[in-house]
C-alpha cells in the first residue's frame, strides 16, 4: 500500500483562490453610480457563496474517501489480510505503518482545505470592505452635494397621540437617508424593496441574517439593531424594511417600510412588535430631529398636518 494508490485523491490541491480584490477594483471602476457599486458587491457575494458552495463540496468528497480507504485497511489488517499477502508474496507486513501514515497524511490535508477556506474567506471580506468604503465615499459625496427630500404628514390621533408618516423614497434617497440618520449605509441596494419586506413578520427579519455570519441573532432582533446602530466602527449595516435613527440611549427609533409609506416606530428590546402609535411629546421630539437636520442643510422637509376622524 501506498499514497499514489488509495490515498492518492487526498493529496489533490485546494482549487485556486479567487483574486476578488482584483474583481472588485475591475467591477467599481465600471460602476459609475452607488447603484452599480451595489451591483458589484451582489456578484461578489454570490460568487463568494457559490465558491464556498463548491469548496465544502469538493472537501467533504475527499474527507469522505479518505476516511473509507482508512477504514478498509484498518479492516483489512484487522482480518489478518495483510499478513495472508505476505506469506504468498514474500512481502513483510506493512499494514499498520501504513494505516498510521495515511492517517496522519489525512489530517495534513485536511487542515491544508481549512487554511485554504480560511484565505478565501479573508480575501473576500477584503474585497467586500473595498466595495463598502467606495460606497460610503460616494454617499457621502452625494450627500455634500445633494439634499434628500422627505414629505412628512403627521397624523394626530386627538391631543395625545401622533402618527408620522414620511412618503415612501427610491433607492437611492433611502441609501443616503440610511448614511444620514443612522451613520451606515445598508448592505443592500433594495433594503426597502426587496419582495420579503412586504411578508416581515415583526422583528424577525428586520435583517439580511447571512450578512451577520457568525454574530448570533437574538430574538426579537431589536437589541441586536442597537448593537449595531452604537458600533461606531462599522460603516454598512444589514437593515432590510427600515432604516434606524441613530439616538441616545437605550430607546431604538426606527422608520419602518410600510407600503407606500414610512412610519417613525419605538421598538422596545423584549417585544418583536414595534409600535407606530407615538405620544405627542415623543413625536414632537423626534419631528424636531428632522427639523435640525433641515436647519444643517442636510435634507429638505415638506410638513403636513391630516387628522384622523375619532
Amino acid at each position: 500500500m501506498d499514497e499514489t494508490g488509495a490515498l492518492q485523491l487526498l493529496a489533490q490541491a485546494p482549487p485556486s483562490i479567487e483574486d476578488w480584490s482584483f474583481l472588485a477594483r475591475s467591477w467599481l471602476g465600471r460602476a459609475e453610480t452607488i447603484g452599480a457599486a451595489y451591483q458589484a458587491w451582489e456578484e461578489l457575494r454570490s460568487q463568494y457563496k457559490n465558491a464556498i458552495q463548491n469548496y465544502t463540496q469538493q472537501r467533504a468528497s475527499l474527507q469522505l474517501h479518505g476516511e473509507f480507504v482508512l477504514g478498509a485497511a484498518q479492516r483489512a489488517h484487522a482480518e489478518g489480510f495483510e499478513e495472508n499477502a505476505a506469506t504468498h508474496t514474500g512481502l513483510a507486513p506493512s499494514a499498520a505503518k501504513w494505516i498510521e501514515q495515511s492517517r496522519q497524511r489525512l489530517k495534513e490535508i485536511s487542515q491544508i482545505w481549512a487554511e485554504a477556506q480560511s484565505q478565501m474567506t479573508r480575501c473576500f471580506e477584503q474585497a467586500s470592505l473595498e466595495i463598502e468604503q467606495e460606497i460610503v465615499r460616494r454617499a457621502d459625496k452625494t450627500l455634500a452635494a445633494v439634499r434628500p427630500r422627505l414629505h412628512l404628514t403627521i397624523h394626530h390621533l386627538g391631543k395625545e397621540h401622533c402618527i408620522l408618516q414620511f412618503e415612501r423614497m427610491d433607492e437611492l434617497t433611502s441609501v443616503l437617508l440610511s448614511r444620514l440618520i443612522s451613520g451606515k449605509v445598508p448592505t443592500h441596494y433594495a433594503f426597502l424593496f426587496d419582495d420579503s419586506v412586504s411578508q416581515l413578520d415583526g422583528a424577525a427579519d428586520a435583517l439580511y441574517v447571512d450578512d451577520l455570519q457568525p454574530m448570533p441573532i437574538q430574538q426579537p432582533c431589536w437589541p441586536s439593531v442597537l448593537k449595531l446602530l452604537n458600533d461606531k466602527e462599522k460603516l454598512s449595516a444589514p437593515w432590510k424594511g427600515h432604516i434606524p435613527i441613530a439616538c441616545e440611549g437605550e430607546l431604538l427609533w426606527i422608520l419602518k417600510q410600510k407600503g407606500v409609506v414610512m412610519e417613525v416606530e419605538q421598538a422596545t428590546m423584549k417585544e418583536a412588535q414595534a409600535c407606530e402609535v407615538l405620544e405627542a411629546t415623543q413625536a414632537q421630539w423626534m419631528v424636531a430631529r428632522f427639523l435640525k437636520w433641515v436647519h444643517e442643510g442636510k435634507i429638505e422637509l415638506k410638513l403636513q398636518p391630516n387628522s384622523f376622524s375619532l
